[in-house]
């Protein structure tokens, strides 16, 4: 039985890292083990209001791992995942060479390399093509109990796009969700020295809207201007105007109750085969996230005017998602999807060294 080198196990780390994570923020560690390694959190770049009872997190923790099946099945390996149900010890994977490699290395590795976001504007007269959507559809049905619901009807659109616009209007009237968004922004070149966090360059905005978002960092000073209705202005152009510029917006939905680690596995496969085929991606979390903290904690952290605004948004997210069961379903994640020029600004990614023990 072939052996497996150490630098061998640090490069299915090095792919892992290469998923999405809530504002960048690369919530892992890792401990090497002879044959694989362990999947840590590490609390140190978590705590996010939107991480509520660490679902961003865990979705994350799905995405790493669906990157390391994906390239170690690839390389001709099984992996034996055991996973641990600690507070900060996710899950321990041991790899076994199985056979020759499966001559898909490279375009895995590609695809996984390729993934991003992408926060631009989409050319809205650039269609799907519904053989595509199709496609999707059944990468995200892979999963059991999954299924991807295509906002496809001129109605259904309007109701998602105003739904999703009202509920991010929501993060900036809230200090916690404000401060927490500036303590990720990195402008200019501090991206590039911390390489983690939101480079405001992947933003999609406007560059003179850079040293405007900078000055609206003091709270006292955003709330005096969401007096005057700067939460509206910025809700129109970092949610509607992009959601209205796109071909499709979808939502990966789960009947039942739902493994957030499975749902971050279900959500990268997605991801990968869209950016495969050419689409523009970009996820839209505030709604699953702030309506899991609604359903999960009654909507603690929130105002009580807040509270009845979700309530009545987790509503409208029902009666517009064919089949959806408000009380026992889960929303996973929505998305915009479309065509679009390839960001010139990709998130960044820590050196492999920070993640290891």
């Amino acid at each position: 039985m072939s052996t497996i080198a150490a630098n061998e196990i640090v490069d299915l780390i090095t792919a892992g890292i290469q998923a999405p994570s809530a504002d960048n923020g690369q919530p892992w560690k890792f401990k090497l083990l002879d044959k694989g390694f362990e999947l840590w959190l590490d609390p140190a770049n978590m705590g996010l209001f939107f991480d509520v009872d660490q679902i961003a997190t865990k979705i994350s923790c799905g995405a790493l791992l669906e990157n390391v099946f994906m390239l170690a099945k690839a390389k001709g390996w099984s992996t034996d995942i055991d996973f641990l149900n600690e507070s900060v010890r996710i899950a321990r994977l041991n790899f076994t060479v199985t056979g020759k490699p499966a001559g898909t290395e490279n375009a895995v590795r590609a695809a996984i390399f390729n993934r991003h976001s992408n926060r631009n504007l989409f050319r809205l007269k650039q269609k799907i093509p519904d053989n595509l959507l199709t496609e999707l559809a059944d990468v995200v049905s892979s999963g059991q109990n999954y299924r991807l619901h295509s906002y496809s009807s001129f109605n259904d659109r309007k109701a998602i796009i105003r739904t999703i616009t009202k509920t991010d209007t929501l993060r900036f009237i809230h200090q916690q969700i404000h401060d927490d968004f500036y303590r990720v922004l990195r402008f200019g070149k501090a991206a590039e020295q911390t390489r983690d966090g939101l480079a405001a360059a992947t933003l999609g905005i406007e560059r003179w809207l850079l040293p405007l978002l900078q000055s609206f960092r003091p709270w006292k000073l955003t709330r005096l201007f969401n007096c005057i209705g700067l939460h509206h202005i910025m809700a129109f152009r970092g949610t509607w105007l992009p959601m209205k510029s796109s071909s499709r917006i979808v939502a990966i939905v789960h009947k039942g109750s739902v493994d957030y680690v499975e749902s971050g596995r279900i959500m990268q496969r997605f991801w990968l085969r869209a950016n495969e085929l050419g689409l523009s991606v970009q996820a839209l979390g505030a709604l699953p996230l702030f309506l899991a903290r609604l359903h999960l904690h009654q909507g603690e952290g929130f105002t009580p005017d807040q509270r009845k605004t979700l309530t009545v948004l987790a509503q409208d997210f029902a009666r517009h998602t064919l089949k959806f069961d408000a009380e026992t379903d889960q929303i996973v994640m929505l998305f915009r999807l479309g065509y679009a020029r390839k960001p010139v600004t990709r998130s960044y990614r820590r050196p492999i060294a920070s993640f290891l023990f």
